[in-house]
């Protein structure tokens, strides 16, 4: 039986009035790679800055691996639950060797030399082994995001969260960030992922979840969802970008 990473009960969250989300039930194996589609304003990004406690729940129940989230350290669950955002928050006063190490080593995670040897293997193995010593204005946004992504795996999460991290790229740009989480999913990292990247979704989805108006109201395995919509509100956001 495959191991439940989170489950998440009756989520709402609400700013002032608006309540952006309503009430989500869901859960997420070992293993998964879920696609969260749905219109802009939708909740999409609160769901997952919920999860990884970049937002704090109105209501509701977040369990990882079995363990109520809100019990634990904020710190633990952001190395457990990696978040790779749109707008990459790389520190800008910082190199790109210091954003990679500074968070393994301020949770001892590893010593500032072990953290360093691991961020130079990954640098390398995305192409930018030259940028160890740049500060993150000299680079492109499709560098950007993968230093980004490397970062969440400095701290070997357990799940990572996209928060549509090709939405900000240029169009050669987004096939190399692509092609770095089609790699992590290869290799077996569960992943959840907000994007507008309609065949990727289709290419990297095991399970697809659509959200509007703060609620999930349609989710299934990727070809039966993008081919026989069960509902016409799904049928008519496919329509519109497909």
């Amino acid at each position: 039986m495959e191991e439940k990473m989170l489950v998440i009960k009756d989520l709402k969250k609400s700013f002032g009035k608006n309540k952006v989300l309503k009430g989500i039930d869901f859960e997420l194996l070992a293993g998964e790679r879920v696609v969260v589609l749905g219109p802009s304003g939708s909740g999409k990004s609160t769901f997952l800055r919920c999860i990884n406690r970049m937002e704090e729940p109105t209501s509701g129940e977040i369990y990882f691996e079995g363990t109520l989230i809100t019990d634990k350290n904020i710190q633990k669950i952001r190395q457990d639950v990696g978040m790779v955002f749109q707008h990459f928050n790389l520190i800008n006063n910082l190199t790109v060797m210091e954003n990679l190490t500074l968070a393994p080593v301020k949770l001892k995670l590893m010593n500032e030399e072990a953290a360093e040897k691991r961020a130079r293997e990954l640098l390398k193995h995305i192409g930018l082994a030259d940028k160890v010593d740049s500060f993150p204005a000299s680079l492109s946004g499709g560098q950007k995001q993968r230093v980004a992504i490397i970062r969440a795996m400095m701290l070997n999460p357990k799940v990572l969260l996209f928060d549509e991290p090709t939405s900000a790229l240029d169009p050669e740009s987004i096939g190399d960030v692509l092609s770095l989480i089609r790699e992590l999913a290869d290799n077996g990292m569960t992943i959840m992922i907000v994007t507008h990247e309609m065949n990727f979704a289709k290419e990297i989805a095991t399970r697809v979840v659509f959200i509007d108006e703060g609620n999930i109201i349609e989710e299934g395995e990727p070809k039966e969802f993008f081919a026989h919509a069960k509902t016409p509100r799904v049928a008519e956001f496919l329509r519109k970008v497909l």
